[in-house]
């Protein structure tokens, strides 16, 4: 009997009608996911957890000049200069760059895709606290043998885009090179001490190799030169605000000073990729919606064909939700495959872009598993919008 119901009420259907919901309900979930899919993947990129350094910080140091050659002390700063930078009204604290005061060499043993590599390095580190890094990655005690590094992002890219194609090495990701420990060799003060040492991260924003503050301090008493000074020539500065006015008005009146944060120009990258994806999935619901008002047309034209065999269905007693399931159940089946369809067409776009984006560690292990909640929950917001309104129809 439940057979018969539907096969009576789905009289009238018109398979080019719902093939052409079909069609452009599908074209418009696949840009909607698409995007999401994209932005979840590369938010890391602009994630202040990514970049290690994300409080609102400058870095500030003295020009080098043709003085410098002969007198390195010019590019330092004096007690007095700092404290002046201190009193400035837009300035909440000022840091200093800590140096390593004895050699440091590092290099590592081919296996798999990691070659052999052998230089001289340098460390530097800053306070714990001006780091966004998960202080059990950069935990550093006496007892430790694993020394965490953070390098730049872009000595990674220059090995990939430039070294690597010129010495026929292969290419590396972000996951490979953390996976990877090498050994590092500390020299100084008659001294000489073999660590692990492993990259704990990649920063954006500080062209140097950190190492945990702790580590540097001891390994300066262990191996540094005990009558060497420690020059500051570099010093951090975390402003109130980084859009004062004042800022730029200070540094221009001080022409020696060099004043470095990109973070000003990520803002920026991260505000147009943002409305660029909202541009786009604004076009996907631009598709979506005229295909959402067809397939409701066609359901209104078909209970419209059906209204007398509904109403006599009423009389022989028939609720108005038993009537309306057959629409429903229509609509779940049609949503439901071209949901389906569109995260396939999704999650082959994203295997196209991921190959490249994870050069750059922009690709979220998540970022799918998102997109899936994602668009379960936009089927279901879709699917129940259409259902209250054939229930709607029905009733009345």
């Amino acid at each position: 009997m439940k057979n018969i119901l539907q096969r009576l009420l789905r009289q009238h259907i018109s398979v080019p009608q719902l093939a052409g919901y079909a069609f452009a309900a599908l074209s418009g979930m696949s840009i909607i996911f698409a995007a999401f899919c994209f932005r979840a993947d590369v938010r890391p990129l602009f994630a202040p957890e990514k970049n290690f350094f994300g409080k609102e910080l400058i870095v500030v140091n003295k020009q080098v000049s043709l003085i410098a050659a002969f007198n390195r002390n010019v590019t330092n700063f004096s007690r007095s200069e700092i404290e002046e930078i201190q009193r400035q009204d837009f300035v909440r604290s000022v840091s200093c760059f800590s140096s390593s005061r004895f050699r440091v060499k590092a290099c590592t043993e081919a296996s798999g895709q990691m070659p052999y590599f052998s230089t001289d390095l340098f460390f530097e580190s800053v306070a714990d606290r001006l780091l966004e890094v998960d202080p059990a990655v950069w935990k550093w005690d006496a007892e430790s043998e694993m020394i965490p590094i953070i390098i730049p992002r872009d000595y990674l890219k220059l090995y990939n885009f430039g070294f690597s194609g010129s010495q026929g090495l292969p290419q590396l990701s972000e996951s490979i090179v953390q996976q990877v420990t090498f050994k590092v060799y500390l020299t100084g003060n008659g001294k000489q001490e073999r660590f692990s040492g492993k990259i704990a991260g990649f920063s954006d924003h500080l062209n140097t190799i950190l190492v945990p503050e702790a580590f540097l301090t001891w390994a300066n008493e262990m191996f540094g030169d005990a009558g060497q000074d420690e020059k500051i020539s570099r010093l951090i500065i975390e402003v109130k605000n980084p859009a004062d006015p004042q800022i730029a008005e200070f540094f221009a009146s001080r022409p020696n000073y060099e004043m470095s944060s990109n973070k000003g120009e990520q803002g920026k990258l991260s505000y147009f990729l943002t409305l660029l994806i909202i541009i786009v999935m604004t076009v996907g619901f631009l598709i979506l919606l005229p295909a959402t008002g067809l397939m409701m047309l066609s359901i209104h034209l078909l209970i419209y064909r059906n209204r007398e065999t509904l109403d006599n269905l009423i009389l022989l007693g028939y609720g108005r939700k038993q009537l309306a399931r057959p629409y429903c159940l229509l609509v779940l089946a049609v949503n439901t495959a071209t949901g389906i369809v569109s995260l396939l067409l999704a999650a082959y776009a994203r295997s196209l872009y991921a190959p490249q984006l994870e050069m750059l560690g922009a690709v979220s292990a998540s970022a799918f598993r998102w997109t899936i909640v994602f668009a379960v929950a936009f089927v279901l917001a879709v699917t129940m919008l259409d259902m209250a309104w054939i229930r709607k129809k029905i009733a009345g």
